[in-house]
Order: C-alpha cells, then sequence, then structure tokens
C-alpha cells in the first residue's frame, strides 16, 4: 500500500488541497476525478515535488517522507518511484522516441547505452510504436506523442505511475488508443494512479475511484458503486453534470 497523509497545500490564501488523504492499494488503478479547480492535478505534481505542499507525507511502505522537504536526498528517493505521464507530453523535440525513452534510463539510472536502447525498443513495442522509433515528435500524432511519454515514465519501472489527464490534450479520435494502453498496464499490474474527465474510461479501467472537491475526498469506492450507486449526494450531482459519463449501464 502506499499511504499519502495530510497533504494541504493554498494558493495566495486559498486552500487547494485540505488535509487529504489518500491509499493506493499495489497492482491497482486508482482514479481521481472531481471538477476543475478540486485540486486533482495539484495533488499528482505534489507527489514528484514539482509542486511543493504546505503539509504532507508520502510512504512507499518504508517510511513516511515530508512532501514539504527541500532536502535533495528526499526529493531523489520520491523521484526514483514515481513515473510520471504529463498531459502535454513533454518530450525533446530533437530526440527520437527511442532517445526520448531511453536517455532517461541513462541519466537518471545509470543504465549503460546499449542495455537503455534495448529497453526503449522494448517499452515502444509494449505501447504500439515499435515501428516508430527514430521518429522525431514533430512527426507524430498527439497520441502517438503520449504513447512516447508512457514508454518513458513504464521503462523507469516506478513503483507507482501517475497519469496528469493523459488525453486532455489529445483529438477524441486519438483516446481510445491512448486509452487502451493504459487499461493494458492496468492489467499488466502496473500501480497507477491518475486524474481523467474521462469517466467512462474511470468506470471501465479502475480498481478504486476517488472523487475530490474543494481540496477533500468526498467519495470514495469501487467504481461500479460510485458510478451506479453513489452515497454522497454532491457525488451524483458532478457525475449527472458530466457529459460524457456513463453513469449507469443500459439494462440488458
Amino acid at each position: 500500500m502506499i499511504e499519502i497523509r495530510g497533504v494541504r497545500k493554498s494558493f495566495d490564501g486559498t486552500a487547494v488541497l485540505d488535509g487529504l488523504d489518500l491509499d493506493i492499494p499495489r497492482k491497482s488503478v486508482v482514479t481521481v476525478i472531481g471538477p476543475s479547480g478540486s485540486g486533482k492535478s495539484t495533488l499528482l505534481r505534489i507527489l514528484d515535488f514539482l509542486e511543493r505542499a504546505d503539509a504532507g507525507t508520502v510512504d512507499f511502505g518504508d517510511g513516511p517522507i515530508d512532501l514539504t522537504s527541500t532536502k535533495a536526498s528526499d526529493i531523489r528517493a520520491v523521484r526514483a518511484r514515481i513515473g510520471f505521464v504529463f498531459q502535454n507530453y513533454n518530450l525533446f523535440l530533437n530526440k527520437t522516441a527511442l532517445q526520448n525513452v531511453a536517455e532517461p534510463l541513462i541519466y537518471a539510472k545509470g543504465v549503460k547505452p546499449a542495455e537503455a536502447r534495448r529497453i526503449a525498443a522494448e517499452q515502444l513495442d509494449r505501447v504500439g510504436l515499435a515501428d516508430f522509433a527514430d521518429r522525431h515528435p514533430s512527426t507524430l500524432s498527439g497520441g502517438q506523442q503520449q504513447r512516447v511519454g508512457i514508454a518513458r515514465a513504464v521503462a523507469l519501472n516506478p513503483e507507482l505511475l501517475v497519469l496528469d489527464e493523459p488525453t486532455s490534450a489529445l483529438d477524441p479520435e486519438m483516446v481510445s488508443g491512448v486509452l487502451e494502453v493504459i487499461k493494458q498496464l492496468g492489467r499488466d499490474g502496473m500501480t497507477m494512479l491518475m486524474v481523467t474527465h474521462e469517466m467512462r474510461f474511470a468506470y471501465e479501467a479502475s480498481d478504486k475511484v476517488v472523487f475530490i472537491e474543494h481540496g477533500h475526498v468526498i467519495e470514495q469506492g469501487d467504481p461500479k458503486r460510485i458510478f451506479e450507486h453513489p452515497q454522497q449526494q454532491r457525488t451524483a450531482e458532478f457525475l449527472s453534470s458530466t457529459n460524457n459519463v456513463l453513469v449507469i449501464p443500459a439494462a440488458q
């Protein structure tokens, strides 16, 4: 179990996260949903020290790490265990797909170049891009670029894969390929924490769904219960307001 405890973050005096606690079971897909501004992406950025928390800890099973820490050792300890998939890919435009995946292994993990290239090729094949290894990002579609980003994160063999709105920058026709890759990673036993507005995907691919608002967990649980039988009125209101949610499957 990965345990997140007491995370607080304010911007200009406004609390975005207000003592949030979250458990992420190993080999599970935990999806965070909620309205814009509810603190979803801020939580993910705090976990990778891209934002500094005002309070809070994360524990991968060997003791809590302070998310307010400025110690390089604490930051390295967390980042070594987390793979981050960004909304806007964050690929090096002057590098090929293979280089984008291989070079973090070389420079962050100390993997020898030949082995890094082998792992990178394997991960590109895993996301369906074996034939695109020598292509630069500018020649790839948005969906293909995002799959390179996923391959880059997974190649680092993280304990936790964090995905921040992985389909938000994609045209609708590109979404399904990326979501299928994420589903397969879940089936392969990857531990994932994801923020998404894709409600159908959250329903189908998650082991646990967490609804947050105003920096608090309002409701969490099995996706079937959350989507079909929410216990909190605010959860029901949010789900009914989304345009792409199936909420309750059609009766057979």
